[in-house]
């Protein structure tokens, strides 16, 4: 290298190595998916403070020093459901109209439409005045709120919007994702996905006999990676994907996935206290319980068989799957010994695909210690089945002493030794024995 390359590479400058592109795109959606507003989200016992504050300011026309921050936080309290219809506010609402019309701040008008999305409520004056203004200033926007007026054009027409939105969901492979790359960053939020979730679920009901449009419903209630499945409107969205089973049952498959989501997003419907179940109507929660009863039979008959060599589980394993069949059991449930629970905890285990099945645990000791309880609720009659030549006992239902399903723990010998139940040994005619008394 001669003396003149080399001065001329000392006098070149250090050009800095630019890092990948995806790098800073990878930084900027962990950044929107913990912050996806602009708009601060104050709590509740915070907001009335800052609408006074914001009301000072306002009368007294006196802005120096105020932050962005807190114009848009109050904002949130200005149009939340509480103090939307205030009259004492209407002044104030009116001054932040004025301000989407005029301003040219994208943190501004990006904060209102985050705002607008989160109050949007179908009819509602404040909601149409947001929308006139924000599609109005639309060319002001920030890159983000841009894409989402261009991607969506019906989104501040308050009256087309839910049904737009709902409309290009069901044509989408993954609507979660594609909402937030249209901006709509948080899917689940309340307000107008509120009203489009309505909309979405109403358009898929009549084909959610379709496996593909079945696990499209059940993907946006859950999307992977999310913690929680969608709670707003998952009453309806349970009440679509039962509604069609009344009076039949899809696939074994269908079924199996059907379970697995539903108790896995909202909890087990027998247990679960209030949350979407509480809300399903009677239809079609009996549906799922008709199907948990029969999962619920075949789970204790493969564990007790894999756990107790008997020859007379197969017989048993027939005939009560075929009073199922024939709807004579109403519902089921399952208590485990400690063995029967360790097997049956590495039975789901071994499945899998997420299978999660509630039982609860029989706890008597002794001679007793290895016995498993199928407790079936039969018309009005209480029948519990057991494994280790445990008798068949039958109590009327309401009797003050019959074991009431769904509980935690069972003792199989205080049950056995409750007056006011008839036993029968599984000899004989054992099943005629059964279908006379229930």
């Amino acid at each position: 290298m001669s003396r003149d390359d080399r001065l001329a590479r000392a006098r070149a400058p250090d050009l800095p190595v630019l890092p990948s592109l995806k790098t800073f795109s990878a930084a900027a959606e962990r950044v929107l998916h913990r912050w996806p507003d602009v708009a601060p989200d104050p709590p509740e016992r915070d907001r009335e403070q800052l609408v006074l504050r914001m009301q000072a300011h306002f009368a007294e026309d006196r802005w120096d020093g105020v932050r962005m921050s807190l114009v848009t936080a109050a904002a949130r309290a200005v149009f939340d459901g509480v103090r939307r219809r205030r009259p004492d506010l209407a002044d104030l609402r009116s001054f932040y109209l004025a301000e989407v019309r005029a301003s040219h701040r994208t943190t501004f008008l990006g904060a209102m439409v985050s705002v607008y999305l989160e109050s949007f409520e179908v009819d509602a004056p404040h909601t149409r005045a947001l929308g006139e203004a924000l599609s109005a200033a639309r060319e002001r926007f920030g890159a983000r709120w841009r894409v989402l007026a261009e991607g969506i054009p019906e989104v501040f027409r308050p009256d087309v919007a839910p049904e737009a939105i709902a409309r290009r969901m069901v044509g989408m492979r993954s609507p979660w994702a594609e909402l937030k790359a249209l901006g709509l960053r948080s899917p689940h939020a309340p307000g107008l996905m509120d009203v489009v979730h309505e909309a979405y679920v109403a358009r898929l009901k009549p084909h959610l006999i379709v496996r593909t449009e079945l696990e499209q419903l059940l993907s946006w209630l859950k999307p992977d990676g999310q913690a929680a499945a969608r709670a707003s409107g998952a009453s309806a969205a349970i009440e679509a994907v039962l509604g069609h089973w009344r009076n039949s049952n899809p696939p074994d498959a269908d079924i199996d996935l059907i379970i697995r989501s539903l108790t896995e997003f909202y909890g087990d419907p027998r247990v679960q206290q209030g949350g979407a179940w509480a809300s399903v109507p009677a239809d079609c929660l009996a549906v799922i319980m008709r199907w948990l009863t029969g999962k619920d039979i075949r789970f204790f008959m493969d564990v007790v068989s894999a756990v107790e060599d008997s020859h007379m589980w197969e017989p048993r394993r027939r005939f009560w799957l075929k009073l199922h069949a024939q709807r004579r059991i109403d519902a089921a449930w399952v208590a485990f010994s400690q063995s029967g629970a360790e097997y049956a905890r590495r039975m789901l285990n071994g499945r899998g695909d997420g299978s999660v099945l509630s039982y609860g645990q029989q706890t008597a000791g002794y001679s007793r210690a290895n016995t498993s309880l199928l407790i079936l609720k039969c018309g009005n009659k209480i029948v519990v089945e057991g494994s280790h030549s445990y008798k068949v006992h039958i109590f009327r239902e309401g009797h003050p002493r019959a074991p009431a399903l769904y509980q935690r723990a069972y003792d199989c010998e205080k049950i056995r030794l409750e007056p006011g139940a008839e036993a029968k040994s599984h000899l004989g005619d054992w099943q005629g024995w059964v279908e006379e008394r229930i």
